[in-house]
């Protein structure tokens, strides 16, 4: 058995590129950071099938009748939420991802495996599950056959997560660590670029339970996609002015609230409930000189990261924003920029 592990990525802002005709080609330019909290997979391989006509042997100790092609090996999926239920609906995402890797011959087709995927976050709230899912797999199947490299696996999971609408830029940004600005749209090592720094952060991440949102309602809705796109590309051709390194920081910061404001998305009355009853208790607690709330994209969720990096949160302001976040009925998780 080999284990793997992912973590989220966090989009504060971006523009919509889809049109190409290539999956390779299609994505977002934008700008967000990676997590340690996501997704552990684990693959177990089976057996190999048998081809699928028996060869005989004559008496002249020779094939009469070669081997045909074997039948595929059969695969076995199981994915599990954070709160330890099975996700049914979850398994054609990987059962896709076994498939390119067979018919990109990363894989045998006859050998069979067990898959497990543990999510350790809330799925369709803006933390790139799906494209961590894909990429623990991925990797997972890599470390187990030593076949090829990671930038074939990185291109096929983008090619995933653009075939089922679940994500756009999350696959690139997960291919730099840190904090990152994708400034150029596409898979990587097919016409994606990104540029990322390293800031170890305590961070918490705050949604809402009763409300889920998936990256396509937005991204094929021709009114959002414009004023989405239109906000995104206003921002990432500011933070792109500059080098991408850590003094860049408050400049994401003033980006991603001007990206939530104009594209819209703010106006959402799940969104903006959440973020006013957040900062309420950010008040509360008189935090706001140390802290800034952020909505991820496309969730109804937010991140409450430090407004300096130099000044990072301590255990127990994390654990008071905590325990506040729980006190109004929003789920919580303390985890870190890396």
């Amino acid at each position: 058995m080999v284990v793997e592990r992912c973590g989220g990525h966090i989009t504060l802002l971006f523009s919509i590129w889809k049109d190409a005709h290539l999956a390779r080609s299609q994505g977002s330019r934008g700008a967000g950071f990676n997590v340690a909290t996501g997704v552990e997979a684990s693959i177990t391989y089976l057996s190999r099938n048998s081809p699928e006509v028996e060869a005989k042997i004559s008496y002249g100790e020779a094939l009469d009748i070669p081997p045909g092609p074997a039948q595929p090996g059969g695969i076995e999926i199981t994915v599990v939420d954070m709160n330890g239920r099975q996700l049914d609906d979850a398994s054609q995402l990987y059962l896709d991802l076994v498939e390119e890797l067979r018919i990109t011959r990363l894989l045998n087709p006859a050998d069979a495996y067990r898959i497990d995927v543990q999510l350790e976050l809330p799925t369709s709230q803006g933390f790139g599950m799906s494209a961590a899912g894909l990429l623990a797999v991925a990797r997972a199947f890599h470390s187990l056959t030593r076949k090829g490299t990671e930038e074939q696996y990185l291109r096929i999971a983008h090619r995933i997560e653009r075939k089922h609408g679940s994500g756009l830029g999350d696959v690139l940004g997960m291919s730099k660590n840190g904090i990152e600005l994708r400034q150029e749209p596409g898979a990587p090592g097919s016409g994606g670029k990104v540029s990322s720094f390293t800031s170890i952060q305590p961070i918490l991440l705050v949604w809402q339970p009763d409300e889920t949102r998936h990256t396509s309602v937005y991204i094929d809705d021709e009114v959002w996609k414009r004023s989405i796109s239109k906000a995104g590309e206003r921002s990432v051709s500011r933070l792109k002015l500059k080098p991408w390194n850590f003094k860049r920081w408050p400049d994401l910061m003033l980006e991603s609230r001007n990206f939530a404001e104009a594209s819209g998305l703010l106006q959402e009355p799940a969104r903006k409930n959440m973020l006013s009853a957040v900062r309420g208790e950010i008040l509360r607690l008189d935090m706001q000189s140390r802290v800034n709330v952020r909505l991820c994209m496309l969730g109804v969720s937010l991140c409450i990261v430090p407004r300096e990096l130099k000044q990072p949160l301590q255990s127990e302001e994390l654990d008071r924003l905590f325990e506040a976040m729980e006190r109004i009925g929003l789920g919580a998780i303390e985890t870190r920029i890396q």
